[in-house]
């Protein structure tokens, strides 16, 4: 007996995931059914987007960068004869595109290139499929945008400046991957910190430790903690009577920028120097 396959037509998903949400979860569109979602990735990344030469079978290649999120899904359903084709997931994907008044720019035999907008907002996207019955496919979506990175010069005086006129400074130190281990990069910054403290005898500061919401959080507050004593230490080394210092990590607790992209969890990766 033949066996025929309803597909019900993709929903959309209109929010980020929670911060503190550990498991990957649909972004922008729902997945297929019986499939499962294992492998996510978020970054600030670049895609090239093909679409074809006019009268032409060949087609011309366009990169666009931003916010990238790069979805993996898996057949998880127990008949594995009901496996969708790669042509139903290309099509179920493609309609779910044309809803939101978007674009098929290029059309393959495994994947396809298409572009949207949401909430004023420009997105490019591949769905690309991994074998012809349709197990594996992965979607990429990105969001055209800028890095949004504040770059700033941190010397004594800039540091003494903002301590004194907002009570704190945030500093973007290099670590080993995992660890409290403070890279010879961010030696110069520390040596900063340390001509602006001996400036002003009299201050007392506070090394306050933060994460992204990236990984489990109670590891999170403890390398963040763990981080904040790894510079308060650094200070002492150089000269800094302990005294007038004090360290603790707040992990993923306290973001100052949004976790759903790479250039807000960078800023949220700091040490912040507080003035008691």
């Amino acid at each position: 007996m033949k066996r025929f396959i309803i597909l019900l037509p993709l929903l959309f998903l209109f929010s980020f995931p929670a911060l503190a949400a550990e498991k990957p979860k649909d972004y922008i569109f729902r997945g297929m059914p019986d499939y499962e979602l294992r492998e996510q990735t978020r970054n600030f990344e670049r895609i090239k987007i093909k679409t074809p030469k006019p009268e032409s079978k060949s087609f011309t290649e366009t990169t666009y960068e931003g916010n990238r999120v790069i979805s993996h899904y898996y057949f998880k359903g127990a008949d594995k004869n009901a496996i969708p084709s790669q042509l139903q997931i290309l099509r179920n994907y493609q309609n779910a595109v044309k809803k939101l008044n978007g674009e098929i720019l290029f059309d393959g035999e495994q994947e396809f290139h298409a572009s949207f907008k949401r909430n004023d907002k420009q997105y490019y996207m591949i769905v690309k499929c991994y074998n012809y019955n349709g197990a594996r496919y992965s979607t990429t979506i990105l969001e055209l945008a800028d890095l949004q990175m504040d770059v700033d010069i941190v010397d004594a005086d800039t540091i003494i400046h903002k301590l004194e006129k907002e009570g704190h400074i945030a500093l973007y130190i290099n670590f080993d991957s995992g660890k409290s281990t403070i890279k010879p990069e961010s030696n110069e910054v520390i040596g900063e910190v340390v001509t602006a403290l001996k400036s002003k005898a009299g201050m007392k500061v506070k090394l306050e430790g933060h994460t992204d919401n990236v990984g489990n959080a109670a590891a999170n507050k403890k390398l963040s903690d763990e981080r904040a004593n790894a510079v308060m230490n650094a200070l002492v080394a150089k000269g800094i009577d302990k005294s007038r210092l004090s360290a603790e990590g707040f992990g993923l607790e306290k973001p100052i920028a949004d976790n759903s992209t790479e250039a807000g969890r960078a800023k949220n990766r700091r040490v912040e120097l507080v003035k008691l």
